[in-house]
């Protein structure tokens, strides 16, 4: 299987006895009853493939869709090329063709003239070299010797697109940020790549791999949450932005399939976090306000907790741990030697930023992530990783550890185990329906739960709870399916492949999905918008098969 750590095979075998435990289970005897029974019924039937196997990838009703799906683009196929055959001879078709083929080579051409007249310049020439293919082990040099990733073609790349807006939609600061770009931008690429499949004229049968059954009965539960809640519009309103991030799941998941724009998309989240680190320390260093209700004067008196453009501490620290996995990730693989010490001061100049926050939930959740991703990649540094950081302890600033040591004492953490008691309460009577997504819904309903001395409060500051208690026992239920199914496909890829490069990309992925977890116990990760996104692109990368010849 070309795998150098026992400990995954033995987490890989785990995984494996888990799927027979649930084998003989109860809830499983029940589906093969439903199973057995649907062969005599023609409703239930429609969810079987053709063999009667599988209750999904192969069914009548997947197949409908496909054949919807198919018909829909066919027609829409013919309208476009019916359209461009109309206006092949027209002034804006050839307008368009002097605008979108670049023709840098010969310097002809609108993008041809604007390429002779940046060509040379420092700030080119670096790009250039950084996007690029390296040719060996070497330093490389300053022209960038290998195969351009990021050309003039690539400006007009909706992969390309797709990437800077999902890394640049971080570095927005939060005064200038919309929510509904998120919407915008789902509507828009969804179409976009949709044109793009009809345009190059693909009548291979659509694929619906990354959508899993566990991800659309969370999708149900939520959506059923709005009518059974009482959120009312603000249910709405939170669904529609929830659902546009899901949607991006599955655009992450057909843009970062290959290789190639894998590695794009680690660079672009290199770049994306230094420029937020900057911002934040630019911040830091105009003077940024002490927030009591971001810190416990009392047990930290004085303490001016980094930000960037999440506007939260905590906020900006979920986002940078579940990137840095990935940007970690291409700094390892990189053959080149100067770009990887440019990866690596980036990651340090990213890391000394998250220290900053303060965020002791981050401190946790930073460290398994790396934990899982060197257990995942290099095994054999584990133990001399435990020991680097016992010898590290005296050398981090004391601030850092009397914030990290102050959790569970401040009022901070006293407050969540407060809010926590009223969650539980409400759960008495909302565990199987839920209350409604949104923060209008919690507070609605909360303040009758509430613990006499934390009786406000926004959400339950754990992500399984909120999940729980905005909609239910169902959705958590598929949520955590859905979980599951993403690290057992992480872990068995990881196991059977043998290439070094994908098993990093694959443990930097698994690495991110921890970082979610173990931040999602003391913080509700999805709370802003933009780290939703981040969550639910990680999502898509995990959910592609990776096989060695991406």
């Amino acid at each position: 299987m070309g795998t150098g750590s026992v400990v995954i095979q033995k987490i890989h075998a785990l995984l494996l006895w888990l799927n027979v435990f649930f084998e003989y289970s109860l809830i499983f005897r029940g589906c093969v009853a439903i199973k057995n029974a649907s062969r005599t019924s023609r409703l239930l039937a429609a969810f079987l493939d053709t063999d009667g196997r599988n209750y999904w990838g192969g069914s009548l009703i997947m197949r409908f869709l496909g054949a919807v799906a198919g018909a829909v683009f066919a027609a829409a196929g013919w309208a476009v090329r019916v359209f461009c055959a109309a206006n092949e001879n027209s002034i804006n078709k050839k307008v368009f063709d002097f605008l979108v083929k670049p023709r840098g080579e010969d310097g002809t051409g609108f993008w041809g003239f604007i390429a002779k007249t940046i060509h040379g310049c420092a700030p080119v020439r670096f790009a250039k070299w950084f996007f690029c293919e390296d040719a060996g082990n070497g330093a490389g040099d300053s022209a960038g010797n290998g195969t351009a990733i990021i050309s003039l073609a690539s400006i007009f790349n909706p992969k390309i697109w797709y990437m800077l807006f999902v890394l640049g939609a971080l570095t927005v600061p939060s005064f200038l940020w919309n929510n509904m770009l998120l919407l915008a931008s789902a509507v828009f690429f969804a179409g976009v790549f949709a044109l793009k499949w009809v345009l190059e004229n693909d009548r291979k049968k659509l694929s619906f791999e990354m959508i899993s059954p566990a991800l659309v009965l969370f999708v149900f539960f939520c959506a059923l949450s709005i009518f059974t809640g009482y959120g009312g519009g603000d249910s709405v309103r939170v669904f529609v932005i929830f659902f546009a991030c899901v949607v991006h799941s599955v655009i992450a998941a057909i843009v970062l399939k290959d290789k190639k724009y894998l590695q794009i998309f680690f660079l672009l989240a290199a770049v994306a976090l230094v420029i937020t680190a900057l911002f934040g320390f630019f911040q830091l260093f105009a003077g940024i306000e002490i927030r009591e209700e971001l810190t416990d004067l009392g047990v930290s008196p004085g303490m001016s907790r980094l930000y960037s453009t999440m506007g939260n501490p905590n906020n900006d620290a979920q986002a940078w741990a579940m990137l840095l996995p990935f940007v970690l990730a291409m700094a390892i693989t990189v053959k080149n030697d100067t770009k990887r010490l440019i990866l690596f001061g980036a990651i340090a100049l990213v890391v000394g930023a998250f220290a900053l926050t303060y965020s002791r939930s981050g401190y946790v959740a930073l460290m398994a992530g790396v934990g899982v991703f060197v257990l995942m990649s290099a095994p054999r540094l584990v133990p001399i990783g435990l020991i680097a950081l016992v010898f590290a302890l005296p050398f981090i600033p004391s601030a850092i550890l009397e914030r990290l040591f102050t959790l569970g004492q401040d009022t901070s953490s006293q407050y969540r185990f407060l809010i926590w008691e009223g969650v539980r309460r409400m759960l008495e009577d909302f565990w199987v329906q839920g209350i409604g997504m949104g923060p209008a819904a919690f507070v609605r309903i909360y303040r009758s739960y509430a613990h006499p001395l934390a009786e406000r409060a926004l959400h339950s500051h754990n992500t399984f709870f909120d999940i729980l208690v905005h909609s239910g026992i169902g959705a958590l239920l598929a949520f955590l399916a859905y979980l599951f199914r993403l690290f057992k496909r992480g872990i068995s890829d990881h196991v059977a492949i043998a290439d070094r490069e994908q098993k990093i990309y694959i443990a930097a992925g698994i690495a991110a999905l921890t970082v979610f977890v173990v931040f999602g116990v003391g913080e509700y990760v999805w709370f802003h918008p933009r780290v939703m996104l981040v969550f639910w692109v990680v999502a898509g990368i995990v959910s592609v098969r990776r096989t060695s010849d991406l």
